[in-house]
C-alpha cells in the first residue's frame, strides 16, 4: 500500500505533439478543416457560420434565426427533425456567438451520411413557419427575463457593456422588448445574407470519400462571402471605472472587474496566462484561497482572459453576501497590488506551471477537442503552430516577467468594476 504522507513522483511535460489537421478549399471556395481518428466510432461536424453579433446590425437576429433552423424543413416538421436525429443516434447544437455561430451535429460514423444530408437540409431548406418564430420568441423572451433576474447574470453582461460600448458587436446587452420586436421577413433575409457563408470543421472516424459527401451537399451551392463589420463600426465607448446596479431582490453582490486587453495574437499572451493563473484561474490560485479558504466570503472566484476573434478582456468574477462586497474589492486588489511588487515563489510558479500543463496535455484527449484547439487559433490569424511551443513558453516564463506583466497591464486605476447587488 502506498504511503499517502509521500507526495508521488512526476514527471515534467515539456512538449505536447498535435496531430495534423488536413484543411483544403471545396469547389466552391468554402474552407475544409478535418481530423481523421480511427481510434473511435463517432464524428463531430461543425459548420462554423460567419453570422454572429459581430456581422449583425440587430443582435437579436443572431439567436433566432440560428434557432429557428431547429423548428422545421420544408419537409420536416420540428418534431420530425427531431426524431430523424435521434435515429440516427445523432444530436444536434445550435450555438450563437460574437464572432461566428456553430451548428453541429455529433453522431455515429457508420451513419455519417445520413447526417450530412440532413445537417444541410436544416441549413438550407428551413421553413421559417410563423407561429414556430412566435413561439420561439416568446420562449427566448422568458429565458431572457428570468436571467435578467439574476445578478450573476446581469453583472457580466453589464459589465461587458460597459468594457466595449453598447454599440460595440462585444457590448450588446440584450433584453426582452429588443428581441420581442424581430419580425420573421427580418430573420428569413438574414439567414439568404449570412448563413450561406461558413467553414466546415470535421473530426473522429470519417469513412473513405467522406470528403465527396461533404462536397455534394455543401460545395455546390454558391457561397455568400458576406464582409464583417469595419473597424469604424465596431464603436469603443470609454468604460465608466464604476457601475452599480442596486435593487432589494438580488439576495447577492456579483462583482466583476476588468479591462479589454488583447487575444492569442499578442506576444504577451501565453506569459499573461500564467500570471491569470496564478491569479484566478484555478482552484488553488491566489484569490480562491483569500477569498474562499480564509475569508469564506464566496464559494468561488475565478479570473479569466476571454480572447475573442477582434479583440480580448480580463475579468475577475464573484458572488458574495452583500456584507461582505466592500471587504471582498479590497482583497482582490490586495492580490492584484501582490502581483505588481513581489516575486512569485519559486515553489508556487512551478505548481502553476505544472498545473497549466498537465491541463493542457489532457485537453487534447479527443480528435474533438483537438478540432477547438484548431477552431481557437485559426480565426485569429494563427496556425497549429501556435500550440507546438505552448507548454516551453509556459515553463520558461520567470518570476520577474510576471512581476512586469502585472505592473503593466494590471493597474488599479484602469480596472472598471461593475457591481449588481441589493
Amino acid at each position: 500500500m502506498p504511503d499517502r504522507k509521500i507526495q508521488p513522483s512526476f514527471n515534467k511535460l515539456n512538449k505536447v505533439t498535435l496531430p495534423q489537421i488536413g484543411s483544403g478549399l471545396m469547389g466552391n471556395g468554402r474552407q475544409l478543416a478535418f481530423l481523421n481518428h480511427k481510434n473511435t466510432r463517432v464524428f463531430k461536424i461543425e459548420l462554423v457560420l460567419k453570422s454572429g453579433s459581430w456581422y449583425a446590425d440587430d443582435y437579436y437576429l443572431v439567436p433566432l434565426t440560428l434557432k429557428m433552423l431547429n423548428e422545421g424543413t420544408l419537409s420536416k416538421t420540428a418534431k420530425a427533425v427531431a426524431e430523424a436525429f435521434d435515429s440516427l443516434g445523432s444530436f444536434i447544437e445550435l450555438t450563437p456567438g460574437f464572432d461566428n455561430c456553430g451548428l453541429v451535429v455529433y453522431g455515429l460514423s457508420k451513419y455519417l451520411e445520413d447526417n450530412i444530408s440532413l445537417l444541410a437540409e436544416v441549413l438550407f431548406q428551413p421553413a421559417f413557419y410563423g407561429d414556430a418564430f412566435e413561439n420561439l420568441k416568446n420562449r427566448e423572451a422568458q429565458k431572457l427575463e428570468l436571467s435578467l433576474e439574476k445578478s450573476s447574470y446581469l453583472a457580466s453582461a453589464r459589465h461587458r457593456t460597459n468594457l466595449f460600448g453598447s454599440r460595440h458587436p462585444y457590448g450588446v446587452s440584450p433584453c426582452p422588448e429588443g428581441l420581442k420586436k424581430v419580425e420573421i421577413e427580418q430573420v428569413k433575409n438574414f439567414h439568404q445574407s449570412h448563413f450561406h457563408d461558413f467553414d466546415l470543421l470535421i473530426s473522429g472516424n470519417l469513412p473513405q470519400g467522406f470528403e465527396q459527401l461533404l462536397e455534394n451537399h455543401f460545395g455546390s451551392q454558391p457561397a455568400k462571402d458576406k464582409a464583417s463589420l469595419s473597424a469604424a463600426s465596431a464603436i469603443t465607448a470609454e468604460p465608466k471605472a464604476k457601475i452599480e446596479v442596486r435593487n432589494a431582490k438580488f439576495v447577492q453582490s456579483s462583482i466583476r472587474m476588468g479591462k479589454i486587453l488583447f487575444n492569442r495574437n499578442h506576444e504577451d499572451y501565453v506569459d499573461f496566462m500564467v500570471l491569470n493563473e496564478v491569479l484566478g484561474g484555478y482552484f488553488g490560485s491566489r484569490l480562491m484561497k483569500n477569498i474562499r479558504e480564509d475569508k469564506g466570503f464566496t464559494y468561488g472566484i475565478h479570473s479569466q482572459l476571454y480572447a475573442l476573434n477582434h479583440a480580448g478582456y480580463f475579468t475577475i468574477g464573484t458572488d458574495v453576501n452583500s456584507d461582505h462586497e466592500e471587504r471582498t474589492i479590497e482583497e482582490i486588489l490586495l492580490e492584484i497590488n501582490r502581483l505588481n511588487t513581489e516575486p512569485i515563489p519559486e515553489n508556487e510558479l512551478t505548481r502553476v506551471k505544472n498545473y497549466m500543463s498537465g491541463t493542457f496535455a489532457g485537453s487534447l484527449g479527443t480528435p474533438f477537442s483537438m478540432m477547438d484547439k484548431y477552431k481557437a487559433v485559426f480565426y485569429q490569424g494563427l496556425e497549429m503552430s501556435f500550440f507546438d511551443n505552448y507548454i516551453e513558453k509556459i515553463n520558461a516564463v520567470s518570476a520577474e516577467r510576471l512581476m512586469a506583466l502585472a505592473a503593466r497591464y494590471l493597474k488599479k486605476e484602469e480596472l472598471v468594476l461593475t457591481i449588481v447587488g441589493s
